[in-house]
């Protein structure tokens, strides 16, 4: 199961527990943990989706530019 569908399933879950809290349905001493409950699986999604930043990367010369740079250096040609 890959980290959408988990995802989908905990809001769909928080859905459902939203609709029963605001139906009236559950009494008033369960109101505060039904809201817990779906401020936990709203955040629990959202940790699910995260993404991971990544640094980016500078690219790498390739070889015959810095062989030809080292060779430049070696000679003593400024600005080359």
């Amino acid at each position: 199961m890959n980290a959408q569908n988990l995802a989908s399933i905990f809001l769909y879950i928080a859905v459902i527990f939203h609709l029963l809290g605001m139906s009236g349905w559950t009494s008033a001493k369960l109101a505060q943990p039904i809201q817990l409950a779906i401020l936990a699986l709203m955040l629990l999604s959202i940790f699910i989706l995260r993404k991971k930043k990544r640094k980016k990367r500078r690219a790498r010369r390739s070889a015959p530019e810095v062989a030809v740079m080292v060779e430049n250096a070696e000679e003593g040609e400024p600005g080359k």
